[in-house]
């Protein structure tokens, strides 16, 4: 197309309007009483005021003061009521029913915090295998009830303290493990009438223990008065070579939690036929399943909308003008969010969705509107803004 008549048209304006100032100017109108420099005027040259690279860092800069750090720090909040609740809980000479009520609740505290903030493995939380050590699941070998009962009958006799546990396996050192000691399969393990109780106690007392210094520890890493952690995500710095780097990283841990929510928490436990795989769900002693994928999928959210902060939303919408892949993205989310908030109205239990043609139906509903949202996120997010991701679990082995 020619465009030059669109460009004579332009200087034609610009001419213009420096005629007009300058005879303003001349005549002393135009404003009051400014200095005058000789009757001429200087164009005032429009620059863009930013670029994708800010708009990363202002995401980035959202993201940890509004999302990251604040989840850690209700983690670690938790961590400390779980441990309190734990040792007052041992501490009584007799306990009742409604006090292990109290200490599984806290139990369930703790692990709620942890699945706000379960999808990022950056940090503190990728070194000295705490991600595994925080929770051990996959558990297909049932490798956590295994060691919980030898950690306890191996040391009948010395005491387990939090420090004993932290040079353990994995398995026993985290929430899967605590799982076990507080919602036995057999009333003949609870806390409240095994014969070994006293010791089953002093374990699940170590256990919160080492949960809280893990808590503690990844806290600190972030903030500036720790590892400050933090600035190196925000600034691209340190480990990361960039901005764009750290976005890039992000974005793919992201991604690879939707998977993992998708088919490890839901499409594996749904199974091929009634009633699915129910004991294989992350949660199946507490039934606590279902409450998790919630908590999941509302973080998943967060992280594309950042809340009241710079959102992926608002870059794509205002700043890449592609209101269409925003629409697609958010019009997913909103949808996977009212279908797992209509099963956990629908059903007491991830159980009894899963044994239920209706909750079968709406589970595998809530699988599909996944993936597609995975294929927005790995194709037309990724695309828009010109990011690479990482290996992921669809990428294959």
């Amino acid at each position: 197309m020619n465009n030059q008549p669109t460009a004579q048209l332009k200087k034609l304006f610009i001419a213009t309007t420096i005629g007009l100032t300058t005879l303003l100017s001349a005549c002393g109108g135009g404003g009051g009483g400014g200095s005058s420099n000789g009757g001429t005027t200087t164009p005032v040259v429009e620059t863009p005021t930013t670029d994708i690279t800010t708009e990363f860092g202002d995401y980035l800069t959202d993201l940890v003061d509004g999302h990251i750090i604040p989840s850690y720090s209700a983690m670690q909040t938790q961590a400390q009521a779980l441990t309190d609740t734990a040792t007052a809980f041992c501490a009584l000479s007799s306990q009742t029913s409604g006090d292990l009520s109290n200490l599984q609740q806290s139990w369930s505290d703790f692990n709620q915090s942890w699945q706000a903030i379960q999808w990022l493995k950056v940090g503190a939380i990728s070194d000295d295998n705490r991600i595994f050590r925080m929770e051990f699941w996959p558990d297909s070998q049932e490798k956590v009830p295994e060691d919980v009962d030898d950690l306890i009958e191996d040391h009948q006799q010395i005491t387990v303290t939090a420090e004993l546990i932290s040079e353990e396996s994995v398995t026993v050192q985290g929430i899967s493990a605590l799982e076990y000691l507080l919602f036995p399969a057999s009333t003949s393990n609870s806390l409240l009438n095994a014969e070994d109780k006293a010791k089953r106690c002093e374990i699940t007392a170590a256990i919160s223990e080492n949960l809280l210094n893990m808590s503690t520890e990844i806290l600190s890493d972030w903030q500036a008065t720790g590892g400050n952690y933090r600035s190196e995500v925000i600034n691209g710095t340190g480990e990361f070579d960039s901005v764009q780097e750290v976005i890039e990283e992000l974005v793919t841990t992201w991604l690879e939690h939707i998977e993992i929510v998708e088919d490890s928490k839901i499409n594996e436990i749904v199974g091929t036929e009634s009633p699915g795989n129910p004991e294989s769900a992350e949660h199946y002693l507490s039934d606590e399943s279902l409450l998790s994928i919630a908590t999941n999928i509302d973080t998943i959210m967060t992280i594309y909308t950042n809340d009241d902060g710079k959102g992926f939303d608002e870059i794509l919408t205002d700043f890449i003008e592609l209101a269409s892949v925003d629409n697609d993205i958010t019009a997913s989310l909103t949808s996977i969010s009212a279908q797992i908030t209509q099963i956990t109205q629908d059903f007491d239990s991830y159980e009894a969705a899963l044994a239920d043609d209706n909750g079968r139906i709406a589970l595998s509903d809530l699988v599909n509107e996944m993936r597609e949202l995975i294929d927005l996120i790995d194709i037309d997010f990724t695309q828009a803004l010109e990011i690479s991701l990482n290996f992921t679990s669809s990428d294959g082995d």
